[in-house]
């Protein structure tokens, strides 16, 4: 209140054989209100007659019951001329009498709350005297038939607008109303423990939704909550085109779980996950679960390497192995090196994929080395490549893409500043960036991250998703993120000014600059410093694991979709396909967002 906000809607509760209070505050404005809780059935119906003496009406009534008495809790509005009526304590029939009686004089029910005064079923309510739409009122319905009069009144056009759940005799049972629809998105949820409600709470509101009520009881063993959202940012079309657009990309190549975000001139518009994060316990996937990114860790490597080039303690030009390379000799003398040009490769070959080969395509007879002993650490494997994998191109003159020289890039920063890889990250590029999930990915199920999604990889020969070194792949592809931190992170390396970068504009543009090196067909490439990078200019990286697909995208503000402004999504699942056709990100995501008439001027950051 002190901050300007208003108390829109507020339920009490028992917990622990104590009151609690469950509300919705809106920084928005109307006419003055007042708000009451832990009243008696006396002292309301007392606080009625004083607020009406004083020109204030009830509009908001909720009864609860703690130890067996009922209590009260109620919002007051300064009149308005409008006539009202308020009962409460009214038994099924009563309430059910009273209905008849002030529908018939032309009064609409505006709020109905259910709840038990030592144990018996009791009813408190508000009618006004006002038009409004055709409305649909219920009481005393178990949670089944709750939900079915929910799915009918939605088939015929009327969304609910009020809803209270209470326990009569250890059965849960709900009152609502529902009004012909106005356009307005609706979303409700019912029968909620504490941590669904609050996450319930954080995906819809990623979605543009905002709660307009909750109601909460004590159902015999924990507390549980209802929830009404309206969406006022997105059309239900739009909505729908989302929805429908990666419903069926999923359901065409069997994708178990997937989740996307998307940024609009800086600002978090949208996120939303889909399918399930773990089908043995048939979780849904949630805006804030983490997936493996796979090979998309390479930008983020790369914005890691150009602070450390911005502070001047790393430089493009500089050497990597050798006496007087930034490693030196911590992988073996160089006279060791069983091909002597790695002496010359540079920072800048290893964020191209131009040092001259260990790469992924197994061309030159030799596999991608990080694929290679995994038993074997980091400075173990380093040091086997260098005396026993020599290069197929002078470093500098092909490209040929390479997760090896993104992990030596790794244990430049480590080497540079004295921290881990994962600390350096964290504390130089994800922390500065408000991004907390970020963090480096396990070997195996038992080693998963919390909130991390369970991997899948389908189809015949299909491969072991835990089957796979992935601490060691941290920096070029070891990385676990929500698709908003991973965003975080992308608009704070955009080269716009909606929100501040990380990098100036110079090294920004040091990082987007492709190489001149053409492929081993000699071919150009688009290929930057940790990007691909078109002529638009967009950025972007995919990235692809046994059980992951992973994508990030930087869309140009002149040549966006609709030519609305600068873009930013991010969007990862947890399986793939093997044999078979996988989704295809890239296409999903500029067909969800060229699909969207109008974006929300909000930031859900």
């Amino acid at each position: 209140m002190g901050q300007g906000y208003r108390l829109s809607s507020i339920s009490g509760y028992e917990d622990g054989g104590s009151a609690r209070y469950a509300a919705i505050w809106e920084q928005t404005s109307g006419p003055a209100w007042r708000a009451f809780h832990g009243l008696t059935s006396a002292q309301y119906q007392s606080t009625v007659v004083n607020q009406q003496s004083q020109g204030y009406r009830p509009v908001v009534v909720n009864g609860y019951s703690v130890g067996g008495v009922a209590y009260f809790a109620a919002i007051f509005h300064v009149g308005g001329g409008v006539a009202w009526a308020a009962r409460h304590d009214l038994t099924a029939s009563q309430y059910q009498a009273e209905f008849n009686t002030w529908t018939g004089q032309g009064y609409r029910l505006v709020h109905v709350s259910g709840y038990t005064s030592s144990g018996a079923e009791r009813y408190a309510a508000i009618w006004e005297q006002t038009s409004g739409p055709a409305s649909r009122a219920y009481h005393g319905l178990t949670a089944a038939q709750y939900q079915s009069t929910f799915n009918t009144n939605a088939a015929q056009g009327y969304q609910l607008a009020k809803v209270s759940g209470y326990n009569v005799g250890g059965t849960d049972r709900y009152a609502a109303i529902f009004h012909a629809s106005s356009g307005i998105p609706t979303a409700a949820r019912h029968g909620l423990s504490s941590a669904a409600y609050q996450q319930a709470v954080m995906d819809l509101k990623n979605q543009g939704y905002r709660p307009v009520l909750v109601a909460a009881h004590h159902n015999g063993s924990q507390p549980v909550f209802a929830l009404v959202w309206q969406n006022l940012t997105f059309s239900g079309a739009d909505l729908q085109h989302i929805d429908d657009t990666v419903q069926q990309a999923m359901a065409a190549s069997n994708t178990v779980g997937l989740s996307l975000a998307i940024t609009h001139q800086g600002r978090l518009v949208f996120a939303k996950g889909y399918g399930l994060a773990d089908r043995t316990n048939n979780t849904p996937v949630h805006s804030s679960h983490r997936f493996r990114v796979a090979s998309v860790s390479k930008p983020l490597t790369s914005i890691g390497i150009m602070r450390l080039i911005e502070s001047g303690q790393v430089r493009l030009t500089d050497r990597v192995f050798g006496r007087a390379g930034l490693l030196g000799e911590t992988y073996g003398a160089q006279g060791t090196y069983v091909d002597s040009r790695v002496l010359n490769i540079t920072v800048q070959h290893l964020l191209e994929h131009t040092m001259g080969g260990w790469d992924n395509d197994g061309n030159d007879g030799s596999g991608d080395p990080m694929f290679m002993n995994p038993s074997m650490t980091h400075a173990q494997l380093i040091q086997w490549v260098l005396q026993n994998v020599p290069l197929e191109f002078a470093p500098g003159t092909t490209y040929q893409y390479s997760n090896f020289g993104y992990s030596v890039l790794g244990r430049i920063i480590e080497r540079v500043t004295g921290q881990t890889y994962e600390a350096y990250m964290r504390d130089h590029v994800f922390t500065p960036s408000g991004a907390t999930s970020l963090a480096v990915g396990g070997d195996t199920l038992a080693a998963r991250l919390s909130n991390e999604a369970v991997y899948y990889q389908l189809g015949t020969g299909a491969f072991n998703p835990y089957g796979m070194p992935v601490r060691r792949m941290d920096a070029h592809g070891g990385w676990v993120a929500s698709p908003i931190d991973l965003l975080r992170v992308a608009v704070r390396a955009d080269g716009f000014s909606t929100v501040p970068d990380l990098l100036s504009a110079s090294a920004i543009t040091t990082m987007t600059t492709r190489t001149t090196a053409p492929d081993t067909l000699g071919n150009p490439v688009g290929y930057a410093r940790g990007w691909e990078v078109n002529n638009i200019p967009n950025w972007w990286h995919t990235g692809g694991l046994p059980g992951t697909l992973a994508l990030m995208v930087r869309t140009d503000d002149r040549y966006g979709p609709s030519r609305t402004g600068a873009f930013t999504w991010s969007v990862m699942t947890n399986s793939n396909n093997s044999g078979t056709s996988n989704i295809n990100l890239d296409a999903l995501m500029w067909s969800v967002v060229s699909g969207v008439s109008a974006w929300p001027t909000h930031d859900l950051f």
